[in-house]
């Protein structure tokens, strides 16, 4: 977690700072606040040294002529919070004066980070500010160098009076000081100082170029995994993923913005935000990808996090200072650290070879987060020296700037893309087998249930089969008998797919080893071949057609099937694999010649459209006449749900083969 103090970027403002002083022609005494560019005609002269200074407002304080000699001298290198006004917030002025060979000669004033924001008078003029100036709970931070131009006078040697009207914030007064914080101030000849501020915002882009290259990396690899997503939505751990990086992103294009062109609290809200969302999703990614339940701490670490931004809170009302914000929100984010480094290493010691992989990065990452919250709030409590020399060590400094922080959040996003590879491909091998067994279950099940039926003299047999994926779970077996007799079996396997189809080969072997031939005693022998060895069920019709078309049903929960147009009345019974010793009634009728017998399975009735209405049974009713695979495709057509099967046996006047 980066916190986004006032203060990151210190170590190496320490680092170039002292370059940049380099360019100073000149520095005067430190015992006056008395500025010259006269002595030895220096282009640009230091004005780092004593101002005076005095809190509180008043509009004479700009004037010229105001005598400000019992006011106390203050370096203006450091913060008024350091020299004798801790916790000091509001209005406060600083003065001093700027001697200059030649007043008609454009000047410039340079002006380093003052907080919170200030107005400059020259000669009890406004020539400029930076930042807020008047009270309010969402300031805008003055936290970059500013060039002001000085107006222009007579000619000849004169004194120029420079007044500074502050306004600080209070919750930063008490965290990192108020008024001037850094050496850097100067006057003198405009192209120069010009030149030295190009010079200063070159060394700030140097200083955050990991955070540009961050959040162009983590947007970049953050869209490639959503993409991912979008084409596998089954595996939502992809999207937590991106969610996590952009997230990421976020937070590191805020740092690039800075808070000098956004109200401070606007930014904090965003960044904390941005914050916790990459926490959740943190939770939300290891959650799923470790397969552990989502036990109560997992929960209290979500909500936690949720209400991290709630930080906020009591700095906006200026109860407290921002330190004992960060203080708030590491509380809030330390159970989700906390939840998944246990769960990482717990995972670890069973061997988990993911977890193997995440551990150390996510480790490095958030015991990161935890010790930048610390330093945060050590900034409240002035323990900032005792951290100072964590940040102050670059691991590269040339040709840019390369700190522990940066070189961890490298290392966590590219463990997590090593992850994400390594299971991807495992997946793709994964598909690749299932394919294959599929293509076998698809050969075993056309060999089981064939397109066509066998013959059949005395009946002509047609049928329609459409699973809803590679394989199906619907069934159909057509066996005539020496006495010229036609035994028909049709059912649904409960499920789709592999299980499904394997069911309905164990089904359509026991029914080619079985020698019965009565329709409830065929239901009976195959429910106690199904009890016990499925989950679900199967619904199924058997009858028995004689020669002379005497007819005999029993159904196990089948849809009933259709005689020349209409719904026949038959016995129900519980589906088979139910229970142990399930008992079918038969059901007897007589099919003369020409009489058409039509079973379907519940995929055609219940075949649904775009606007969610069924197919029915008036609409299978009304197209139970035409052929089987006519039916079938009008049920596909309609909204295929589940497999649809469709069988039809007409009795033909003559001992003729049928074929279908």
């Amino acid at each position: 977690m980066r916190t986004g103090t006032p203060e990151s970027g210190h170590r190496m403002r320490k680092k170039f700072l002292p370059l940049v002083l380099l360019l100073v022609c000149a520095r005067v005494g430190l015992h006056a606040q008395n500025f010259s560019l006269i002595t030895g005609r220096e282009q640009v002269a230091s004005l780092d040294g004593l101002w005076r200074f005095h809190t509180g407002d008043n509009p004479a304080w700009a004037s010229p002529n105001f005598d400000d000699s019992q006011w106390p001298l203050l370096h203006s290198d450091r913060s008024w919070t350091e020299q004798g006004y801790p916790g000091y917030g509001g209005y406060a002025w600083y003065r001093f004066t700027i001697q200059v060979p030649d007043g008609s000669q454009p000047l410039g004033l340079l002006l380093p980070r003052i907080y919170t924001g200030y107005q400059v008078f020259a000669n009890g003029k406004l020539i400029g500010g930076a930042g807020s100036t008047t009270p309010t709970r969402v300031p805008v931070f003055a936290t970059e160098p500013q060039l002001f131009h000085l107006p222009p006078g007579s000619a000849g040697p004169q004194t120029i009076q420079i007044a500074l009207r502050v306004w600080e914030y209070q919750p930063i007064a008490s965290w990192v000081g108020g008024g001037t914080l850094r050496f850097g101030s100067a006057a003198g000849d405009p192209a120069f100082l010009t030149r030295r501020l190009d010079w200063l915002e070159m060394a700030r882009a140097q200083r955050l170029v990991n955070f540009y290259a961050y959040a162009l990396l983590a947007t970049v690899v953050g869209l490639a995994i959503l993409g991912l997503f979008l084409l596998r939505r089954e595996d939502r751990e992809y999207f937590w993923f991106a969610v996590l990086l952009l997230a990421g992103a976020v937070d590191a294009a805020l740092l690039v913005r800075g808070y000098h062109s956004i109200r401070f609290l606007l930014f904090r809200l965003l960044d904390e935000t941005a914050v916790a969302v990459g926490v959740m999703a943190a939770l939300m990614f290891f959650s799923m990808v470790l397969h552990v339940r989502r036990s109560f701490w997992w929960w209290v670490a979500c909500v936690a996090a949720v209400l991290s931004p709630l930080s906020l809170t009591p700095y906006y009302f200026q109860w407290t200072a921002v330190g004992i914000s960060y203080a708030i929100q590491l509380m809030c984010l330390l159970p989700a650290y906390v939840w998944i480094v246990v769960v990482l290493a717990i995972c670890t010691l069973k061997k988990d070879a993911s977890a193997r992989l995440l551990l150390a990065p996510a480790a490095l990452l958030y015991g990161y987060g935890i010790l930048n919250s610390i330093v945060g709030i050590g900034f409240e409590l002035k323990w900032q020296r005792a951290f100072a020399s964590l940040e102050d060590i670059p691991l590269l400094s040339h040709p840019f700037p390369l700190s522990g922080e940066d070189v961890i959040n490298y290392i966590f996003v590219l463990a997590l893309l090593i992850f994400l590879v390594r299971r991807f491909s495992l997946a793709r091998q994964e598909e690749t087998r299932l394919s294959n067994e599929m293509e076998a279950a698809r050969s075993m099940q056309s060999l089981l249930v064939p397109a066509t039926a066998p013959r059949t003299p005395g009946f002509k047999v047609e049928s329609g089969y459409i699973p809803a994926s590679e394989v199906g779970g619907d069934f159909f077996h057509v066996q005539p008998g020496d006495d010229g007799s036609l035994l028909i079996v049709v059912g649904d396997v409960s499920g789709k797919g592999l299980k499904a189809a394997i069911t309905v080969s164990t089904i359509v072997g026991a029914l080619r080893g079985c020698t019965l031939r009565e329709p409830a005693s065929v239901l009976e022998y195959l429910n106690r071949v199904l009890h016990g060895q499925i989950k679900g069920f199967v619904t199924c019709s058997a009858a028995l057609i004689e020669s002379d078309g005497a007819m005999t049903i029993a159904n196990a929960g089948n849809p009933a099937p259709y005689r020349n147009g209409e719904e026949m009345a038959v016995s129900g019974g519980l589906p088979l694999g139910v229970i142990a010793d399930g008992i079918y009634e038969e059901t007897h009728s007589q099919l003369a010649p020409g009489d058409r017998l039509t079973f379907v399975s519940d995929g055609v009735v219940e075949a649904t459209n775009d606007k969610r209405e069924l197919f029915g049974f008036e609409r299978t009713q009304a197209i139970s006449n035409q052929p089987a695979q006519a039916i079938a495709e009008a049920a596909k057509h309609f909204g295929q749900e589940d497999d649809i099967s469709v069988l039809s046996v007409t009795r033909t006047a003559t001992m003729k083969t049928g074929i279908a």
